[in-house]
Parts: structure tokens; C-alpha cells; sequence
């Protein structure tokens, strides 16, 4: 599935659950031609996802590959790449609100022969101190069996492997979490902060300027702050 050419832009895949407002963050990046990445498809498991209509209208090939329907989560995998590969070569894999836990099947199809993992996801929390759904929840000390609300938070965007949200980080970026915050308030900022790392990290990957040296990431020139 992924390529081993060179090509002029970055190719990437997103998949996409909900309304898409990371993937219109990207759709927006790569209108810029000096932007080293190209969005080459969209799809989602979900009708009607807001998602689709933001690829259509940016002129992206939107597919639908519902996972209801399927007998387990390989078989509608086996489906998503069907659907991929008429769209081939693809670089990587961009998780975009994505609301399936990936199985092998799928990462290991994106396996890069430079070494780095092909599936990228973004996290509205520190994946060393919360994994899965709900992080502005875990924040706020909203979830059963995590009730302390914290000073603040970090958005993650990490390398995906067989695990959940415990691949390699790229990059992180802090969201204050302010005595007055509910739950709408700390998403927008947080969602701001989302929508301006996502289309920087996809830089650095089509950049070439990633690399997994003993599973830690380095980015070449990046700042420390851009990181942290």
C-alpha cells in the first residue's frame, strides 16, 4: 500500500468518523501549493458524516465503507483497503477522528520502508497518562474512575501501532485547563491547538524530517517547544 517512489507531494489517506473538522484543517493546508502534502482521499464508516461532504467540496474522492453490516473488524478493514487502493500510491495513513481502534491488518498495510510507522492519529490528551475516547472529559475529572480535574492538558499527535493511542509521540502541544472551563469551552481551545499541530506534523512527515531512533521520535529542526 505504501509507496516507495518519489513524488512531488506527500500523499495521504484520511479516515474520518464525524464532522471533520481536523480533516478541513488539512484540506486547508494543502491548498497552499508550497505545502509538501496532498489529501488523495477520504473515506468514513459512517453515513452521512459531515467528513465526506468536506472532502467533496474540496474536491477529494469521498468513499463510505460502513463497518455496521461486516462480521468482525478485519473483514471491514479488508474493505477500507479495497476502497484505498484505486487511489494508490499512498504515503501515510492520517486518523482524523477516526472512531475504530485499527486491527494489524490495517497498520501493517501501511508499513513504510524508510522504517517509520505509516498510521498518524491525533489525541485531545497526554496518551502517557489517558488513552481512548473522551480526553477533554479525563481533563475536566468527568470520567467514572478518573475524577480529579487537571491543571491542564496536552494534545498528542502520535505514531499508531497495535495498541491504543500508545505509539511513538510526535509532537505535543499544552491546553490550559481554566477554573471556569466546562466542557465546550476547553474543546474550542483545545480543537484551535488540534488544527494548527495536525497540519504542522504532516509537514515534518512530508518533509522527511521525522525520525524513530529506539521507538523516541526526532524531528530534525524542530524547536523544542514545538514538541513539548
Amino acid at each position: 500500500m505504501v509507496r516507495t517512489m518519489v513524488h512531488a507531494r506527500t500523499r495521504l489517506a484520511v479516515l474520518a468518523s464525524g464532522s471533520g473538522t481536523n480533516l478541513q484543517a488539512i484540506l486547508d493546508a494543502c491548498q497552499d501549493p508550497a505545502f509538501p502534502a496532498e489529501v488523495a482521499v477520504v473515506l468514513s464508516n459512517v453515513s452521512g458524516a459531515r467528513a465526506l461532504e468536506r472532502a467533496s467540496l474540496a474536491g477529494v474522492p469521498a468513499r463510505l465503507v460502513p463497518h455496521r453490516g461486516q462480521p468482525d473488524r478485519e473483514a471491514h478493514e479488508q474493505a477500507v483497503l479495497r476502497v484505498l487502493a484505486p487511489h494508490q500510491p499512498l504515503d501515510f495513513l492520517v486518523l482524523a477522528g477516526y472512531m475504530r481502534v485499527l486491527s494489524p491488518l490495517l497498520i501493517r498495510a501501511f508499513r513504510r520502508p524508510d522504517g517509520l510507522p505509516g498510521v498518524v492519529n491525533i489525541h485531545p490528551a497526554d496518551t502517557h497518562a489517558y488513552q481512548g475516547a473522551h480526553g477533554y472529559e479525563f481533563a475536566l475529572g468527568l470520567l467514572p474512575g478518573h475524577p480529579a480535574r487537571l491543571p491542564g492538558t496536552h494534545i498528542t499527535v502520535h505514531f499508531v501501532d497495535e495498541g491504543v493511542d500508545t505509539g511513538p509521540i510526535i509532537a505535543q502541544r499544552p491546553v490550559e485547563v481554566r477554573p471556569e472551563d466546562g466542557l465546550d469551552e476547553l474543546r474550542a481551545r483545545g480543537l484551535a491547538v488540534e488544527h494548527d499541530l495536525y497540519p504542522e506534523v504532516i509537514r515534518w512527515l512530508a518533509e522527511g524530517r521525522v525520525r524513530l531512533e529506539g521507538g523516541e521520535v526526532r524531528v530534525d529542526g524542530a524547536r523544542r517547544e514545538e514538541r513539548a
